[in-house]
């Protein structure tokens, strides 16, 4: 099956071949923990991507050819990850990312620069938590995962003018608490 189109698999596994649906899963299943870990914790995460791939078994039957897939994947995973958080009533709480899990600004020209790249990744999903869930949604979408604007717009069923004006405040809202995380690392430094 290794020779087939991406058009190919979603049309076996829609008629209900399992090998098929399980290409699908194996090649978009690290995507979507990527994903889910950026507002969840690993295991919430790990729970997230299952359930997932299981609403998308349930509704393959629905997909639409004009639609990529990883759009769909994306809003079944954005939208069961903000369920979790307002179910848990987690806004306000920090979490610690393991970054390990997930991708993180990677610079393997020194030891050093590869972990100050993970330093600061963690640094931006914890400044991430005190984002409303639709800033953080949209941040992490357009900038940590490279979703075009559009993309973002269908995988959370937004306007283009929402999807700028939160990213737009996400945005300012990081930049300004970098700038003194910066200003305090330099303070540091030149002591």
């Amino acid at each position: 099956m290794g020779s087939l189109s991406e058009t190919e698999i979603i049309t076996r596994a829609k008629s209900g071949d399992t090998r098929a649906f399980r290409i699908l899963v194996e090649r978009y299943q690290s995507m979507m923990f990527s994903v889910s870990c950026r507002f969840l914790d690993k295991d919430e995460a790990e729970d997230i991507v299952q359930e997932a791939f299981i609403r998308l078994w349930k509704n393959l039957h629905k997909y639409r050819p004009g639609i990529k897939l990883t759009t769909w994947l994306y809003r079944i995973v954005t939208n069961l990850c903000l369920d979790q958080l307002k179910s848990k009533h987690r806004r306000n709480r920090f979490r610690r990312a393991d970054i390990t899990e997930i991708d993180a600004v990677k610079d393997h020209s020194t030891p050093d620069k590869e972990l100050e790249g993970r330093e600061l990744l963690q640094y931006v999903l914890q400044l991430a938590q005190s984002l409303t869930p639709k800033q953080r949604a949209v941040f992490i979408l357009r900038d940590l995962e490279g979703l075009s604007s559009d993309e973002v717009c269908e995988v959370l069923s937004m306007k283009a003018g929402n999807v700028k004006s939160n990213l737009y405040y996400a945005r300012k809202a990081l930049h300004e608490k970098l700038k003194q995380y910066f200003e305090v690392k330099e303070r540091r430094l030149l002591l």
